[in-house]
């Protein structure tokens, strides 16, 4: 991932909200739209009941993000998909081993909205957009902040063999997070050639 993105991208709040206003509903009969917009009350409770505050121990801060992205995200098929077509050149061990590292990388990466945290005000979330086996979806939304602030944010939702929608990416501001790691993957993989070595480095790397 391009470090200076991350770092210097100005809606790090972003990154935060749109994950965690998505982790409450989850069941079928629920509309894409309709999970995104009951979990706004989520992120507003966490933050009302200062269990979401800025300057929280690293640790504490982690192991919040991992219970609040853990039902929502299918993080071994999102890794599989930054992987792309060298996923079937992977062991099994290996898939293992970047789920667990990519996993990691995400947690870390919206866990960087909270320097924003208090600016959020509200959002506005659009119908759903359906592919034709109405087993994913598109649904776009702008989350506004109190200085009037607005940023466009796309979901990609699946609908998983439980039944469950889970959100496969993000498309932020114009830019399309999935395929950010995806390019990352593969220019490690024209640097090193070897996948344990990719993994290696991504681990390092996306920790800095």
């Amino acid at each position: 991932m391009n470090r200076a993105l991350i770092r210097g991208f100005k809606t790090s709040l972003v990154w935060l909200v749109g994950m965690l206003m998505v982790s409450s509903l989850q069941a079928a009969q629920v509309k894409p739209e309709q999970v995104i917009n009951a979990s706004y009350v989520s992120i507003q409770k966490l933050i009302a009941d200062r269990v979401l505050v800025a300057g929280m121990p690293e640790l504490e801060l982690l192991g919040l993000m991992e219970n609040e992205l853990g039902p929502l995200i299918d993080f071994e098929r999102v890794s599989r998909k930054v992987m792309g077509k060298y996923a079937r050149r992977a062991s099994a061990a290996h898939l293992l081993r970047f789920n667990q590292v990519f996993k990691r990388t995400l947690i870390r990466t919206y866990s960087k909205g909270l320097d924003r945290l208090d600016e959020l005000d509200t959002f506005v979330v659009a119908g759903a957009a359906y592919d034709k086996s109405k087993k994913r979806a598109k649904v776009g939304s702008t989350i506004i902040l109190k200085g009037g602030e607005r940023y466009q944010v796309q979901y990609s939702l699946f609908l998983n063999a439980q039944q469950q929608w889970k959100v496969e990416n993000l498309v932020v501001e114009g830019i399309n997070i999935g395929l950010v790691f995806r390019n990352q993957f593969a220019h490690y993989m024209e640097q090193y050639n070897d996948i344990p070595k990719v993994i290696d480095n991504w681990g390092v790397t996306q920790a800095e």
